[in-house]
């Protein structure tokens, strides 16, 4: 059988918890959890993960955060990688790689993972009985894509559905006004309680504009400091335009 350890790397959000257990779904494998990111050191699981390691029957370890572990406690992981039970997978999830030392991944196959397309969210929601996918396709469209946003946002629409109501409802106002922005309602902007990043994003088609944009990220500037001096920018622009 199979068992070579597997390292699953990928940005936040992209369906790795979710893919890790639609795998042992598959393969019919009992799911364990190592919350690496609560315990760097290993020091509260070491005793489980050598038990763990050790059974008989078809299992996934699942270690969350694999990349946190400190490099006293790698090395304590690669030993277990090296003398394993032989129907035990490790599935070492996490978003860097490069922070598991080479032994480590000499050890194991890498399986890298991207940001789900709108498609895959889809696909995601549809499993999702009485879930209205339409509208919240619709507001990730405005906002990070990401198989944790959307199960938020599933969560809400299922749950809590005022929050959800007023949440959808703010997102389409935000959406109406990108058409139309004005220094003279920056105010107004941020009294609504708008994401002053979203709408920076509506301005970058402006070459100048990207680039001032990238010069106020290096700095760590104000993303409202930014949208004020470009919608200024903007409005003089077509003020000159109509002289």
């Amino acid at each position: 059988m199979e068992n070579t350890p597997i390292i699953l790397t990928g940005p936040p959000g992209c369906g790795k918890s979710y893919w890790i257990q639609q795998y042992a779904q598959k393969l019919k494998k009992q799911l364990f959890i190592c919350p690496c990111r609560k315990d760097r050191t290993l020091r509260d699981g070491r005793q489980k993960l050598h038990i763990w390691a050790r059974r008989t029957e078809p299992s996934i370890l699942w270690l969350e955060g694999a990349d946190d572990v400190t490099p006293e406690a790698q090395a304590f992981l690669r030993r277990i990688l090296e003398t394993h039970a032989p129907d035990v997978l490790f599935i070492l999830e996490c978003r860097d790689a490069g922070r598991l030392q080479e032994p480590i991944r000499s050890r194991c196959q890498i399986k890298k993972m991207n940001q789900p397309s709108l498609l895959m969210i889809r696909q995601y929601l549809d499993t999702i009985p009485s879930v209205r996918a339409d509208e919240i396709i619709t507001y990730m469209q405005h906002n990070d894509i990401s198989y944790r946003r959307a199960k938020q946002c599933a969560t809400l629409q299922l749950q809590y559905p005022d929050i959800w109501a007023n949440t959808f409802a703010h997102c389409i106002k935000e959406k109406e006004i990108l058409s139309n922005l004005s220094m003279d309602n920056l105010i107004e902007y941020i009294k609504n309680g708008y994401h002053p990043e979203i709408l920076i994003k509506s301005l970058l088609s402006n070459e100048t504009m990207l680039r001032d944009y990238g010069k106020c990220i290096e700095h760590s500037g104000s993303s409202w400091a930014f949208l004020s001096s470009a919608l200024y920018k903007v409005g003089a622009t077509t003020n000159n335009q109509e002289e």
